[in-house]
């Protein structure tokens, strides 16, 4: 079996692969190339045991996103729409393609891949792991309108020519979270979004942006407020925001909020209303596809200096399919990190602290951030290091838990 980029030939195909996987419509418009910002591959089902000409076994798309990451920012590869073809199930067409993907995300030069998983075992058996949950929040909207106001601070309805001030806020409050998609273009459109989303900026007296709240208003049954996000620079314009959020009371009486991993807006919530949301837990995998490139996307504290020896071991794909497996020496100073293959600087190895060794499951979990060794341990995962390497390598990769709001 070999996985091949698709081609605007392939379109049809895919999207018959793809509708009758996860379901829903879509219009056949013949040939068309694939959405800019992404790579689709795929698996021919000629040649396979019952194959045809002109279907497709499996296929995926790659995204090529950035996202941030230990105060830097890193390529990613987001996966969407991976699918097999039900004639080809159980044939190890699942981790062909799989494996096929991951190899050409280190093509593309992408330090990690992402992916939303419906089943996580069939992804951790090629290396991905669970590194973060989407949070959804109930909370009763009576409780936010008792909020006093916060003097200094007015809204400013978001439009098109406001959405780029929305879009920067954005960038500058999430810029020191783990995961977080920097939503560029072509994936995400910079126009104002459809579907009855709103917002809301933040604004101080000198006309200085301090946050946003969006939403989208929806019928129905259950809480008829979808809050997407709120950002604020400060307790303060959290507490803000949150109070224009009750102004809904007298129509609405609960709104779903979608919160960050251990979101500042927590903080913020008077009363003790508010419920997890009901349904599934959406899950967020992650996969080191090159340790070097993952760790110098990074920036270290200021304070940490010193060399360790970072060994990752990686049995999930075949040699050579990534760049996550490998011996490194590890350094940190003035607020860089760098990677260096070991047996290229035998010099180095002389001052190091230690060695950590990890597989590509700690790795994969570590280097995202806001994780320990220890961490690592508690879920039965290889994470081994002296001492002085751990304390190393903790302080190296502190930090918020990951967080991920965008889906695909």
């Amino acid at each position: 079996m070999r996985v091949r980029d698709l081609t605007p030939d392939d379109y049809v195909p895919y999207r018959s692969l793809t509708a009758d996987a996860f379901g829903g419509t879509w219009e056949d418009t013949g040939p068309r190339p694939f959405d800019p910002g992404q790579t689709a591959v795929g698996i021919d089902s000629a040649g396979l045991p019952g194959g045809v000409d002109g279907v497709l076994a499996a296929g995926a798309r790659i995204r090529h996103d950035r996202l941030a990451l230990g105060g830097g920012v890193a390529r990613s590869g987001g996966i969407g729409g991976l699918a097999v073809h039900p004639a080809h199930r159980g044939g190890g067409v699942f981790r062909t393609l799989l494996t096929g993907v991951i190899a050409r995300c280190a093509e593309e030069s992408m330090a990690v891949s992402m992916l939303y998983p419906s089943n996580p075992s069939i992804y951790r058996r090629c290396g991905y792991q669970v590194v973060a949950r989407g949070q959804r929040l109930i909370v009763p909207l009576v409780d936010l309108q008792r909020l006093p106001p916060v003097p200094g601070r007015h809204l400013v309805p978001v439009t098109a020519a406001t959405l780029p001030r929305l879009h920067a806020v954005y960038r500058e409050l999430t810029a020191g979270d783990n995961g977080m998609l920097l939503r560029e273009g072509p994936l995400f459109e910079q126009g104002m979004p459809g579907g009855g989303w709103s917002a809301l900026l933040l604004q101080d007296e000198a006309g200085t942006d301090h946050g946003y709240l969006s939403w989208t208003r929806s019928g129905g049954e259950g809480p008829g407020l979808q809050v997407h996000e709120i950002l604020g620079r400060t307790r303060e314009d959290r507490l803000a925001l949150l109070r224009s959020l009750g102004s809904w009371s007298t129509v609405v009486e609960e709104a779903t909020l979608r919160l960050r991993t251990e979101d500042p807006v927590l903080d913020a919530l008077p009363g003790g209303g508010a419920r997890p949301a009901p349904g599934p837990v959406p899950l967020v995998m992650m996969r080191v596809i090159d340790t070097a490139a993952t760790l110098e996307a990074r920036r270290a504290p200021a304070s940490l200096r010193g060399t360790i020896r970072l060994v990752v071991e990686d049995d999930t794909v075949p040699p050579g399919t990534c760049r996550a497996a490998g011996r490194w020496l590890l350094t940190a100073a003035d607020g860089r990190i760098t990677a260096t293959p070991e047996d290229t600087d035998g010099d180095a190895a002389e001052l190091v602290l230690g060695t950590a060794r990890l597989d590509v499951h700690a790795a994969s979990l570590l280097l995202v951030g806001g994780r320990t060794l220890a961490d690592a341990r508690r879920l039965d995962l290889g994470a081994v290091a002296d001492p002085s390497a751990e304390r190393f390598l903790d302080e190296l990769l502190a930090g918020p838990r990951p967080s991920v709001l965008d889906s695909f």
